[in-house]
């Protein structure tokens, strides 16, 4: 689904900053209000772009125990145009209002400070979807020059299929193709045709996704899988691997750079809500325990079974593809038989 927006808000302070510039140009003719309290103009349809003084750049909330990634996030999208039924956002945004934070001098500050700290893993996709609605903001497309000349990634994180408007895939010069080959890595989550019909509405089906997939491989950009949450009711062996050997059909031969693995959890005051307002989903079968983290997770014995599956399925099919568990301590990893020593140098593997 590509959005089509009716209203954008604009902050006051935020009127002469390049990126609403941008933005009121490919929006050209919608409805405009600029304002001191973009809060007070919540509706549908609505782009609020909304000036942030404070920090862009941001570590990601660690599981106790788990390993590190050495990932953080740009917290420059806010909201979804999706609905999925097991989103966190649901339980940790106040609002449902797409916000786009704009301050790009600072942003840039910020993100050439992670990078001069050797930060080498960055995303736009950790409150939002970072290309569902790329194409408006340009986002990664800004952030890319700023990687020229280092090691790191930019991480787009999606279940759209909006790709088209990346550079190397539409017409660009040399230097932005090599940029988006270098430094761009475009990740899907995936999950059988039946999981994404039943509980991700508003989102790419799983053809289109695909298609995406090969246009961005076709380009020569990097991609990867996150296969998370993996929901009890919808999984089936043979149904992942079903769905990895079209991923495989599609990409020619390429292989995803990483997959991520990751059971259904719900953070606290989800599964409630969920009970509440729909008390027979399917994304409430399972038998849930509380950790210590005050999360709702599967019986651990379950989620193992679950993992070591997977894992077996992708490391027979994507051989060469690195695998993480996502939002899982050391003992689950051991436990699964991934190697943590290797994990920071990118080449997990399973143990015999």
């Amino acid at each position: 689904m590509i959005p089509v927006f009716t209203r954008l808000i604009i902050d006051k302070r935020a009127l002469d900053d390049p990126v609403t510039g941008r933005i009121r140009s490919g929006l050209d003719g919608i409805e405009e209000i600029v304002t001191g309290d973009v809060s007070s103009h919540p509706g549908p349809e609505t782009l609020v772009l909304k000036f942030h003084e404070g920090r862009f750049v941001k570590d990601f909330p660690v599981t106790p125990g788990a390993p590190p990634c050495g990932e953080k996030y740009i917290a420059a999208l806010q909201g979804c145009l999706y609905d999925c039924s097991y989103c966190y956002l649901r339980s940790y945004l106040s609002h449902s209002t797409i916000t786009l934070l704009v301050n790009s001098g600072k942003m840039e500050n910020d993100i050439r400070e992670a990078l001069d700290a050797g930060t080498v893993r960055l995303t736009t996709g950790e409150l939002s979807d970072s290309l569902a609605f790329d194409h408006i903001t340009g986002l990664t497309s800004s952030i890319l020059p700023l990687l020229e000349g280092t090691s790191a990634v930019i991480e787009a994180r999606t279940k759209s299929a909006n790709v088209d408007h990346l550079p190397g895939i539409s017409p660009g010069g040399d230097r932005d193709t090599e940029l988006a080959r270098r430094h761009l890595l475009v990740t899907w989550t995936l999950a059988p045709p039946a999981a994404i019909a039943s509980e991700e509405p508003g989102a790419a089906p799983l053809g289109e996704r695909l298609k995406a997939i090969a246009r961005v491989s076709g380009a020569g950009i990097a991609f990867a899988l996150r296969l998370d949450p993996i929901i009890p009711h919808f999984w089936d062996a043979q149904s992942y691997r079903s769905l990895l050997e079209r991923v495989r059909e599609t990409g020619d031969g390429v292989s995803p750079r990483r997959i991520e693995l990751g059971v259904l959890r719900f953070p606290p005051g989800l599964i409630e809500s969920v009970r509440q307002n729909s008390p027979y989903s399917p994304i409430l079968q399972g038998e849930y325990v509380r950790d210590r983290e005050g999360k709702m997770r599967l019986y651990r014995p379950m989620r193992l079974r679950i993992y070591r599956e997977a894992a077996g399925i992708v490391r027979d099919l994507f051989p060469r593809s690195d695998i993480e568990l996502s939002m899982e301590d050391r003992e689950v990893w051991e436990d699964v038989g991934l190697e943590l020593n290797l994990m920071q140098a990118g080449n997990n593997r399973i143990l015999p």
